[in-house]
């Protein structure tokens, strides 16, 4: 009994130093202004950090902004990988074709981030070449704030719409041949087996991607600052990079960052408590 102890006690410890006393020091700061620029003396303001979020224009654009790119990258990519799934299933050269989809979610965010910068590029880029042979003027990806936040969803899409299809590719492979033999035997369709089949049986994966994706997108962070620093201005500033730029660049205002920490964790937490009711996880846990 005592040797169990011995092996358990500093794991219990380990994890209360790294993870516990971090995380109840975050709450405990977010009540005081705490500004390494002015000193880092601390103060206590009590709810003052929570209450000037909602009037700093900042951070509510990046409340939009990750609002933006979670609905839009979530929906684009699942449908894009729904239908490369489909494409590829049993036709010749599937396994060529697997492989390559998954080569953008391989490649470090640092090797991605500075590919998608040389193709955004307005007068060198790739993408403005191509565009050009449609009579369309060069775009300023990482220059005006309205096509920034499409580079950026832009990229997501490519990097991480592999990692649903490679879920729902897998689903689609393990589905049981006599299902849908059964179905073709009585007369069904291509588009029958899909809608009737092959679809039904991959909905749970479809669920579980939705929700991955979701809490991925909501605290997204490499890919802006890899592409667009933010920019221009503030206008591609997720709820994270925000977290980043007051905590530790611009404002270096550690109380002001672990409020909007504190926020972030916990609008996480309820959306993912209202995915995972939405999407009924709880039974496909109790499944398996």
């Amino acid at each position: 009994m005592k040797a169990k102890y011995a092996f358990v006690i500093p794991i219990i410890f380990f994890y209360l130093f790294v993870t516990i006393y971090p995380f109840a020091h975050m709450i405990y700061i977010s009540f005081f202004e705490y500004n390494l620029a002015r000193g880092g003396a601390q103060k206590f303001i009590g709810l003052s950090n929570y209450v000037h979020m909602f009037y700093d224009p900042v951070a509510k654009g990046s409340v939009f902004f990750t609002a933006f790119i979670t609905v839009a990258g979530v929906v684009i990519e699942t449908l894009l990988a729904l239908v490369l799934a489909f494409l590829v299933l049993g036709v010749k050269g599937e396994r060529f074709m697997r492989l390559s989809f998954l080569v953008p979610m391989t490649l470090p965010m640092a090797v991605s981030g500075m590919i998608w910068r040389m193709m955004y590029n307005t007068t060198y880029g790739p993408i403005n070449y191509f565009l050009s042979f449609f009579g369309i003027r060069r775009i300023s990806w990482m220059g005006d704030p309205f096509y920034a936040p499409l580079a950026i969803l832009i990229m997501d899409i490519w990097q991480w719409t592999p990692f649903i299809f490679l879920l729902l590719y897998a689903g689609l492979k393990n589905i049981p041949p006599m299902y849908v033999e059964a179905a073709m035997v009585d007369g069904a369709d291509e588009w029958q087996l899909i809608r009737y089949i092959r679809l039904p049986m991959i909905r749970d994966l479809i669920m579980i991607a939705v929700l991955l994706r979701s809490i991925d997108l909501l605290k997204l962070f490499d890919t802006v600052y890899m592409v667009t620093g933010g920019g221009p201005g503030t206008s591609t500033y997720t709820f994270s990079y925000l977290i980043y730029q007051v905590g530790f660049i611009t404002g270096i205002n550690l109380g002001y960052a672990s409020s909007l920490s504190v926020v972030l964790l916990i609008i996480i937490m309820l959306l993912t408590t209202l995915l995972i009711r939405a999407l009924n996880v709880g039974r496909l846990v109790g499944q398996r």
